[in-house]
């Protein structure tokens, strides 16, 4: 089976728990300075953490993954950061760091045999 990613323990496949869009983010907080006569300067604060959005699809009575999915929320509610890899090409993999479970949320619809599914994750620096 195909491995396209892992967050912890959780392995996100091309049947079952399947990752399809990763969204990743990062922002930079800059504060105005007050200039007297001039154009307000900035002045760089630092940087807050990253974020990634894991956005995927499950069909749980055909293809399976509802129990790999359930077993993400509870990593959230344990509360413990996790490493993140990437698969890359052959058996390579990129890690992406250590993470926190911010949100799990799904969307079942035709009863519950469509699960779409978002895991919002942001950087752990600790």
């Amino acid at each position: 089976m195909s491995r396209l990613m892992s967050l912890g323990p959780h392995v996100f496949m091309v049947v079952g728990l399947n990752g399809q869009e990763i969204e990743t983010g990062s922002e930079s907080v800059w504060v105005d300075v007050p200039r007297f006569g001039l154009v307000d300067g900035a002045q760089m604060h630092g940087h807050k953490r990253p974020s990634m959005t894991i956005r995927g699809t499950l069909f749980p009575d055909e293809i399976g993954g509802l129990p790999d999915y359930e077993a993400i929320r509870a990593s959230q509610f344990a509360g413990r950061p996790l490493p993140m890899l990437r698969m890359g090409r052959g058996f390579s993999a990129r890690v992406l760091g250590t993470v926190t479970i911010e949100k799990v949320s799904d969307l079942e619809t035709f009863g519950g045999k469509k699960v779409a599914f978002t895991v919002e994750l942001k950087g752990y620096a600790g």
